[in-house]
Protein backbone atom coordinates (compact mmCIF):
# COMPACT_ATOMS: atom_id res chain seq x y z
CA UNK A 1 0.00 0.00 0.00
CA UNK A 2 1.28 3.57 -0.75
CA UNK A 3 1.29 6.34 0.59
CA UNK A 4 -1.55 8.06 -0.65
CA UNK A 5 -3.30 5.25 -0.42
CA UNK A 6 -2.58 5.03 3.65
CA UNK A 7 -3.74 8.82 3.46
CA UNK A 8 -7.04 7.80 1.47
CA UNK A 9 -7.46 5.16 4.43
CA UNK A 10 -6.76 7.45 7.64
CA UNK A 11 -9.14 10.31 5.85
CA UNK A 12 -11.73 7.52 5.77
CA UNK A 13 -11.55 6.23 9.10
CA UNK A 14 -11.59 9.51 10.60
CA UNK A 15 -14.01 10.72 8.43
CA UNK A 16 -16.58 7.77 9.43
CA UNK A 17 -14.93 8.30 13.37
CA UNK A 18 -16.28 12.14 12.99
CA UNK A 19 -19.41 10.57 12.02
CA UNK A 20 -19.99 8.62 14.40
CA UNK A 21 -19.04 11.32 16.79
CA UNK A 22 -21.40 13.72 15.46
CA UNK A 23 -24.26 11.19 15.17
CA UNK A 24 -23.83 10.44 18.90
CA UNK A 25 -24.13 13.82 19.87
CA UNK A 26 -27.03 14.55 18.02
CA UNK A 27 -28.80 11.35 19.19
CA UNK A 28 -27.70 12.84 22.75
CA UNK A 29 -29.13 16.41 22.00
CA UNK A 30 -31.98 14.83 20.99
CA UNK A 31 -32.41 13.13 24.14
CA UNK A 32 -31.75 16.41 25.90
CA UNK A 33 -34.64 18.45 24.38
CA UNK A 34 -37.13 15.47 24.77
CA UNK A 35 -36.39 14.97 28.43
CA UNK A 36 -36.26 19.12 28.94
CA UNK A 37 -39.60 19.03 27.22
CA UNK A 38 -41.08 16.61 29.54
CA UNK A 39 -39.78 17.92 32.55
CA UNK A 40 -41.49 21.55 30.97
CA UNK A 41 -45.02 19.73 30.69
CA UNK A 42 -44.66 18.79 34.16
CA UNK A 43 -43.70 21.86 35.36
CA UNK A 44 -46.83 23.69 33.24
CA UNK A 45 -48.98 21.06 34.22
CA UNK A 46 -48.20 21.30 37.79
CA UNK A 47 -48.34 25.28 37.57
CA UNK A 48 -51.80 25.24 36.32
CA UNK A 49 -53.52 23.08 38.61
CA UNK A 50 -51.41 25.28 41.39
CA UNK A 51 -52.90 27.98 40.10
CA UNK A 52 -56.58 26.17 39.66
CA UNK A 53 -56.51 25.62 43.18
CA UNK A 54 -55.81 29.32 44.01
CA UNK A 55 -57.81 30.16 41.99
CA UNK A 56 -60.80 28.02 43.67
CA UNK A 57 -60.41 28.63 47.11
CA UNK A 58 -60.26 32.89 46.26
CA UNK A 59 -63.75 31.85 44.77
CA UNK A 60 -64.49 30.47 47.80
CA UNK A 61 -63.14 32.71 49.95
CA UNK A 62 -65.18 35.31 48.06
CA UNK A 63 -68.31 33.64 48.20
CA UNK A 64 -67.70 33.70 52.17
CA UNK A 65 -67.20 37.02 52.29
CA UNK A 66 -70.12 37.99 50.50
CA UNK A 67 -72.17 35.67 52.57
CA UNK A 68 -71.05 36.89 55.64
CA UNK A 69 -71.63 40.24 54.44
CA UNK A 70 -74.97 39.33 53.03
CA UNK A 71 -75.74 37.60 56.84
CA UNK A 72 -74.54 41.12 58.61
CA UNK A 73 -77.05 42.93 56.18
CA UNK A 74 -79.88 40.81 56.88
CA UNK A 75 -79.18 40.88 60.70
CA UNK A 76 -78.63 44.66 60.85
CA UNK A 77 -81.65 45.73 58.44
CA UNK A 78 -83.75 43.40 60.55
CA UNK A 79 -82.63 44.91 63.55
CA UNK A 80 -83.22 48.58 62.02
CA UNK A 81 -86.45 47.72 60.56
CA UNK A 82 -87.96 46.04 64.11
CA UNK A 83 -86.58 49.53 65.70
CA UNK A 84 -87.85 51.79 63.07
CA UNK A 85 -90.99 50.01 63.30
CA UNK A 86 -91.27 50.23 66.84
CA UNK A 87 -90.56 53.71 66.50
CA UNK A 88 -92.23 54.90 63.52
CA UNK A 89 -95.84 56.14 65.43
CA UNK A 90 -93.20 58.42 67.26
CA UNK A 91 -90.90 58.73 64.62
CA UNK A 92 -90.31 61.83 61.99
CA UNK A 93 -90.89 61.11 57.97
CA UNK A 94 -88.35 60.86 56.35
CA UNK A 95 -86.98 63.85 54.45
CA UNK A 96 -86.70 63.60 50.96
CA UNK A 97 -83.33 63.39 49.34
CA UNK A 98 -82.39 62.08 53.35
CA UNK A 99 -83.09 58.69 53.65
CA UNK A 100 -83.15 57.21 56.92
CA UNK A 101 -81.16 54.38 57.73
CA UNK A 102 -83.62 51.72 58.18
CA UNK A 103 -84.74 52.72 54.45
CA UNK A 104 -80.77 52.46 53.16
CA UNK A 105 -80.02 48.91 55.26
CA UNK A 106 -83.22 47.53 53.49
CA UNK A 107 -82.55 48.63 50.26
CA UNK A 108 -79.00 47.47 50.44
CA UNK A 109 -80.27 44.22 51.64
CA UNK A 110 -82.75 43.62 49.39
CA UNK A 111 -79.89 44.79 46.22
CA UNK A 112 -77.64 42.32 47.90
CA UNK A 113 -80.39 39.82 47.61
CA UNK A 114 -80.30 40.28 43.49
CA UNK A 115 -83.90 42.43 43.82
CA UNK A 116 -84.33 45.07 41.01
CA UNK A 117 -84.89 48.56 41.39
CA UNK A 118 -88.80 48.52 41.33
CA UNK A 119 -89.27 45.59 43.75
CA UNK A 120 -86.61 47.43 46.11
CA UNK A 121 -88.82 50.65 45.46
CA UNK A 122 -92.03 49.24 46.55
CA UNK A 123 -91.11 46.99 49.22
CA UNK A 124 -89.60 50.78 50.64
CA UNK A 125 -92.76 52.37 49.89
CA UNK A 126 -94.52 49.59 51.94
CA UNK A 127 -92.68 49.76 54.57
CA UNK A 128 -91.71 53.17 55.02
CA UNK A 129 -93.98 55.03 53.12
CA UNK A 130 -93.78 56.56 49.47
CA UNK A 131 -91.92 59.28 48.60
CA UNK A 132 -88.97 59.83 46.11
CA UNK A 133 -86.10 57.42 46.84
CA UNK A 134 -84.87 57.68 43.08
CA UNK A 135 -80.94 58.87 44.42
CA UNK A 136 -80.45 56.41 47.45
CA UNK A 137 -82.11 53.57 44.55
CA UNK A 138 -79.10 54.79 42.53
CA UNK A 139 -76.40 54.74 45.39
CA UNK A 140 -77.53 51.22 46.66
CA UNK A 141 -77.77 49.54 43.37
CA UNK A 142 -74.14 50.78 42.43
CA UNK A 143 -72.75 49.75 46.39
CA UNK A 144 -74.37 46.28 45.53
CA UNK A 145 -73.15 46.19 41.77
CA UNK A 146 -69.68 46.98 43.09
CA UNK A 147 -70.04 44.15 45.83
CA UNK A 148 -71.07 41.42 43.45
CA UNK A 149 -68.08 41.80 40.97
CA UNK A 150 -65.72 41.41 43.85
Amino acid sequence: MNAAQQADELAAKASKAVRRVVADAEDSASEIVREAEVEAASIRERAEADASQIRERAEADARDQIEAAKRALDELGGTMVEAASDEAPKADPETPGAPGAGARLVAMKLAVDGNDRAAIEAELNERFGATDRSALLDEVLSRAARLSRH
